[in-house]
């Protein structure tokens, strides 16, 4: 039984390395060509794989597309959790906090490959069923993490505030993609501002 239940975790971990390798590959291909234009070939080559082997994992380009959509929002969820289990922090800094991991999120490696998703999101309805949940997970993290946080707000003017910040965060990756020379550094900066006002944080 032992022996069973280790060979088991040994394939699951295997599983796993696999898929990784896959996303890596499909990353890579997607930044560089879009969604269309790279082949499931093209991303099996870079991968080092047989695009048999890559299906034995993902049942088409559209399963390869939204394991990426989830891997990468499970990336940014993770640093904004960290930032909550700090309880060391004021309720400025702690927004602060919040809002610096943004940076992961505009990185100009990271973001047009996110905005390629929210692309393929208004064509593809598996797609924009899954960034829609993302969407509704992201606004879920907000009510919870930033809302004990902020100043008076009406209570009918949250879901109005929370929804201004959605749409902040994803404009900030279409700027960071459509003009390559715009500071990152500034961009959070605006973001920060901006973010401080609709929670109506006291300034320091």
């Amino acid at each position: 039984m032992v022996r069973h239940a280790k060979a088991l975790a040994r394939r699951k971990e295997r599983t796993e390395l696999r898929c990784e390798q896959v996303l890596e590959a499909a990353e890579a291909c997607f930044r560089a060509e879009g969604f269309h234009g790279a082949s499931m070939a093209r991303i099996a080559e870079t991968a080092g794989m047989s695009v048999g082997h890559i299906y034995s994992y993902f049942e088409s380009k559209e399963a390869v597309i939204i394991a990426l959509c989830e891997r990468r929002f499970a990336g940014f969820e993770h640093l904004l959790t960290l930032v909550e289990h700090d309880k060391r922090r004021n309720r400025a800094s702690l927004v602060d906090a919040w809002i610096s991991q943004f940076a992961w999120w505009i990185d100009p490696e990271r973001a047009p490959l996110t905005l390629e998703i929210m692309s393929e999101a208004g064509r593809n309805p598996k797609v924009s069923s899954v960034v829609r949940r993302i969407d509704r997970r992201f606004r879920d993290m907000m009510r919870q993490s930033l809302v004990p946080l902020a100043g008076p707000i009406p209570e009918d003017e949250i879901e109005d505030r929370l929804e201004a910040l959605t749409m902040l965060a994803h404009g900030m990756t279409i700027r960071i993609t459509a003009d390559p020379d715009v500071d990152p550094r500034r961009l959070l900066e605006s973001f920060r501002r901006a973010v401080h006002r609709l929670l109506a944080i006291p300034s320091a």
